[in-house]
């Protein structure tokens, strides 16, 4: 008896892998772009995996103040900002920064500071719809698409882009994520 399973045909390709579907909130294939550094203004704040559902305050703190910024390089684009990810330990930990890209930090506000998210290459995803699901973007990106994607994780920034097609309240809303490649 002979199994159809075990059968090669000589010279055939290999199967390609299939990357699951992504989930609706989510691009399911990033755009490879490549962004020069960049200077922000705001605020900063160290969050674990356990309080990271307190990131909506640190905006709503900004929010508050972000008219103090001088310098806006385009004052209809917010950004988020997550580094000095530590993985090792349980909870992880990171730094998350809100804030405006500036022409420079000459003069910086009581209460803010400058960051500079070094030039890198990025994978850029859209996520649409509610912050609800935005864990599940997330999820796919570093469960799913990085696995099977060919491309290793970089050591930069984490950017979350906020600009005219952010709506909190809508369901049309977009945010575009930007995580960082070696």
């Amino acid at each position: 008896m002979v199994s159809c399973c075990c059968m090669k045909t000589k010279n055939a390709p290999p199967p390609v892998p299939q990357i699951p579907e992504a989930p609706q909130s989510s691009s399911p294939t990033p755009q490879i772009v490549t962004m020069d550094e960049m200077t922000l203004m705001g605020m900063e704040k160290d969050f674990t995996s356990e309080t990271m559902m307190e990131i909506p305050n640190l905006w709503m703190e900004f929010i508050k103040v972000s008219d103090q910024i001088p310098n806006k390089a385009n004052d209809m684009e917010t950004w988020g900002v997550s580094y000095d990810m530590n993985y090792a330990t349980q909870p992880f930990t990171f730094t998350y920064f809100v804030g405006f890209e500036v022409t420079n930090i000459k003069t910086i506000p009581e209460g803010m500071i400058g960051h500079v998210a070094p030039a890198s290459k990025y994978a850029k995803f859209t996520h649409y719809g509610s912050l609800d699901n935005l864990s599940e973007t997330y999820t796919y990106i570093y469960n799913v698409w990085f696995p099977q994607s060919g491309y290793d994780m970089g050591m930069g920034n984490e950017l979350e882009l906020y600009n005219k097609k952010f709506n909190p309240e809508g369901e049309d809303s977009e945010i575009f994520i930007f995580i960082p490649l070696q």
